[in-house]
């Protein structure tokens, strides 16, 4: 399991103090002739995710808001998967050298293994803030990256969202 995370140093981070999150979290997005449909992660894998972040920002000092209340930030976890296949083959045979010629042989042996991997990226942009590209910059970005296939569980998520916070004081508002 990994944890990255960065922030812009420039921002204050103290001057701030609510913050919005949505309900759901994107793990998809289908584009089809222009129709733009968003995937969400089931809700039993999204609430306990949702929860963790809240329980963080407010242990940080930060209030939470809707966004119609105009917060100071916006915290918009979205998910991906990678599922990579690796394939190898054996083929056995042997040599009747000592017959006179070829001996048996056996077909080849395939197999195709395959593993799952996952990242969790956590965004907190500023929605008030002066941009040129009309896009709320990134203030501070969490990517939390483990293996899914096996041995995937709540806790380990939500042990990795504690340490994204853990390791990111500057956001701390009180």
């Amino acid at each position: 399991d990994l944890v990255y995370t960065m922030h812009d140093e420039s921002y204050d981070f103290k001057a701030q103090n609510t913050y919005a999150l949505p309900d759901k979290i994107v793990k998809d997005i289908k584009i089809d002739n222009g129709d733009t449909t968003f995937v969400y992660m089931k809700d039993t894998y999204a609430k306990p995710i949702l929860d963790a972040i809240d329980a963080n920002m407010s242990a940080l000092g930060w209030s939470k808001v809707d966004i119609s209340a105009q917060p100071d930030v916006l915290v918009t976890p979205g998910a991906i998967t990678s599922t990579n296949y690796y394939y190898s083959y054996w083929y056995d045979w042997w040599y009747g050298g000592w017959y006179g010629g070829w001996g048996w042989y056996y077909p080849p042996y395939y197999t195709v293994s395959s593993y799952t991997t996952g990242t969790l990226i956590i965004t907190m942009a500023d929605p008030n803030s002066d941009s040129a590209i009309e896009q709320s910059p990134a203030t501070w970005v969490a990517a939390l990256n483990g293996l899914l296939t096996g041995s995937y569980s709540t806790s380990r998520v939500l042990e990795l969202i504690d340490q994204a916070f853990a390791q990111s004081p500057y956001l701390k508002t009180n």
